[in-house]
């Protein structure tokens, strides 16, 4: 039988001694968006995280990553575009926790004003941000990772959700290497 690429990289990366793979992806755990528009309403189980300028509409993801402290390369937020965009998002840090069936634009957690931007976006089509600087805490006790994403396009941005299964929200996360190596393996197909 044939390995696939990715059955070859996952053997490589097992064979060369790691304990745990470098590389891990990681599904959204939670994840809705709140609406302006409608305040008390709770989006939570939709199979799309919509971000708008106007009205103010802004989506929320929760990883949970187990990692220790100092351990992580870098990390990337990977998400599945259903529309286009010039603008694209921008990825901000959640200040509070929340929870996927009770969050509302009312009681959403306030947003860092610190954010990575995705640049344009093509429709249907898979986009990584590099959030490392967003998410240097990663693994220094809590090890939930909470994002929020904002806009300036007043066009709205449709994202897939975690309810879609294959294009859910994914945190990839690069760990260190073996003796503090660094490593410098990526992904070579699609999640």
């Amino acid at each position: 039988m044939a390995l696939t690429a990715a059955g070859l990289a996952v053997q490589t990366l097992l064979g060369a001694g790691f304990d745990k793979p470098p590389i891990r992806a990681v599904r959204a755990k939670a994840d809705a968006f709140v609406s302006g528009a409608k305040p008390q309403t709770n989006f939570g189980r939709v199979q799309e995280l919509k971000v708008d300028a106007a009205p103010r509409v802004r989506a929320y993801m929760r990883f949970d990553v187990n990692v220790k402290s100092g351990d992580v390369q870098r990390v990337n937020l990977l998400l599945w575009s259903r529309t286009k965009s010039r603008a694209g998002y921008q990825v901000r840090l959640a200040y509070d926790s929340w929870r996927e069936g009770r969050i509302t634009f009312a009681n959403a957690p306030s947003l860092s004003p610190e954010y990575m931007a995705s640049g344009p976006l093509k429709a249907h089509a898979w986009k990584a941000v590099d959030v490392t600087s967003l998410t240097d805490e990663v693994g220094g006790g809590d090890d939930s990772v909470y994002l929020a994403l904002t806009t300036t396009s007043s066009k709205g941005l449709d994202l897939s959700s975690r309810e879609t299964g294959f294009h859910a929200p994914r945190l990839v996360v690069e760990r260190g290497g073996r003796n503090g190596d660094q490593s410098t393996t990526t992904p070579t197909d699609s999640p």
